[in-house]
């Protein structure tokens, strides 16, 4: 614990200090002009890069004429880079044409590698039973119980995605999972709630053992208590009280262990796993993969679940680190990874993209104005070929709360293009010194989850699961409980 917590204070000072290149809005570029604070000896160095160089730069990439900040700047960033290599030890499973179906490219990277890893865990801690929260329309629990013979509960908050899943399970008739609308946060309520919703469905994985469900098209007895059970936490869920489902056809026996899992989990999702992990005796082990931490839950000027950790929010008040929006909106871009691999034609698009949204946000501001979209979307990527084509498109599908007409607003867009076009080079500097900080703001948030739950005495690890040029959010907290 150590070392993580002299981990977190290198991350920590680094943040700190060059919190002007995160600390803003992307849409308000020209208004808050983040390139001022750029130190001006980095300004030639950084302008300057060819597109091998721009793309190199997260990965230490420095020349030795440069000034000495911007490479101990450069250096020590990467130097504090969690390792995001696919481990060799899990070997990712195999899926048949028919386990595949509905699953894109990516979602069939993510579930081979994600079921091997959770297979792994679920043998070294003598589980059978996988809790995967956030199942979505089921794919990861259908692989677990054909390719790795494992019981799955999948909990999932929108009840059409459990309908869904329903339809895929009962294609095949599949006794050994069940699909449960379950919303999990870390109220008291909750936590009852999941005891037994939870307890009720090994009751029913029991049954279904002993009675032998029959193959014969229909829900049997045990499906039908299934979606009894739905109905009742779901009308918990909804009045606030505990759920009492015990009378649902549940026989007293000794609980199972289980394996609680997520993929992607997003928001406050993961925090409220670690807190069922710590506090439900028969979860016996975890393993998560977060995402958009942005949308963690902010109370006032605080997040209510970042910091977690003691030794984190110590770091935090000690240096004045304060989590924004932009700050964890960071952590959940896109790897290093995919910047590698941009051309300049793609440079340009971004560049281009970027300040025209901004010169727009400008214009509104300095007009004291608003712009409403009148259709979901506004502009496509070929809108950002050039500023003409995005300022006609824009004004087609947007409307302006001030009386001027829509030539005057297309007038003074084109004089604010003329007087900052000479900033839009700016743009993918402040960019990649941003995508050298984001695995550092994401190493932050999820170091601070390993460390809360070695402050509750428990093991924990961090294991690259994915490819991140293939799927950015590729780290895994797991852990086996210590009894």
């Amino acid at each position: 614990m150590e070392e993580l917590s002299f981990c977190n204070k290198r991350l920590v000072e680094i943040l700190v200090d060059n919190q002007w290149m995160y600390n803003f809005q992307v849409t308000r570029f020209f208004i808050e002009e983040p390139w001022k604070s750029l130190p001006p000896e980095w300004r030639e160095d950084l302008l300057n890069l060819t597109t091998e160089e721009l793309n190199s730069l997260p990965f230490g990439y420095v020349q030795d004429d440069w000034t000495e900040s911007l490479r101990k700047y450069i250096s020590s960033a990467t130097e504090l880079v969690l390792p995001r290599n696919l481990s060799e030890e899990i070997q990712p499973c195999t899926l048949t044409s028919e386990l595949k179906r509905g699953m894109n490219p990516k979602k069939q990277h993510e579930v081979r590698h994600m079921a091997a890893l959770v297979s792994d865990i679920a043998t070294k801690t003598g589980c059978d039973v996988v809790i995967d929260v956030g199942s979505g329309l089921g794919y990861l629990g259908h692989v677990l119980s054909t390719v790795y013979g494992l019981k799955v509960i999948g909990l999932e908050s929108k009840s059409t995605h459990t309908s869904g899943a329903d339809k895929r399970l009962f294609s095949e008739n599949n006794e050994n999972i069940m699909n449960v609308t379950f919303e999990m946060n870390d109220s008291e309520d909750s936590l009852s709630n999941f005891n037994t919703l939870i307890s009720s469905c090994l009751e029913k994985f029991k049954k279904a053992e002993r009675e032998k469900v029959p193959d014969d098209g229909n829900l049997s007895s045990s499906w039908s208590e299934v979606h009894s059970l739905n109905s009742a936490v779901r009308n918990s869920n909804e009045n606030g009280n505990g759920a009492d489902v015990t009378g649902i056809g549940v026989e007293n026996s000794e609980l199972d262990t289980c394996l609680l899992i997520g993929l992607h989990c997003c928001g406050d999702l993961t925090p409220a796993m670690l807190r069922m992990y710590l506090e439900v005796t028969f979860v016996k082990g975890l393993c998560c993969v977060s995402c958009c931490y942005h949308r963690m839950t902010k109370h006032g000027s605080k997040y209510t679940h970042f910091p977690m950790s003691r030794d984190t929010e110590a770091t935090l008040s000690k240096f004045d680190l304060r989590p924004t929006i932009p700050f964890l909106r960071l952590a959940a871009q896109e790897t290093r990874a995919r910047w590698k691999t941009l051309s300049e034609d793609s440079h340009q698009s971004h560049t281009n993209a970027v300040a025209y949204r901004a010169l727009l946000e400008l214009c509104a501001y300095k007009e004291n104005t608003e712009c409403n979209k009148l259709f979901r979307r506004i502009a496509t990527a070929k809108d950002f070929a050039d500023f003409e084509s995005y300022v006609d498109k824009i004004l087609s599908r947007c409307e302006f709360t001030s009386r001027q007409g829509k030539e005057s607003i297309k007038d003074k867009l084109n004089l604010l293009y003329e007087e900052y076009k000479g900033k839009f080079p700016y743009i993918e500097v402040i960019t990649v010194l941003q995508v050298i900080l984001q695995p550092l703001i994401e190493r932050l948030i999820i170091q601070d989850r390993v460390l809360w739950l070695l402050e509750n005495g428990q093991n924990a690890y961090l294991m690259p699961v994915f490819d991140d040029a293939i799927s950015p959010r590729n780290i895994a907290v797991c852990s086996m409980k210590i009894n």
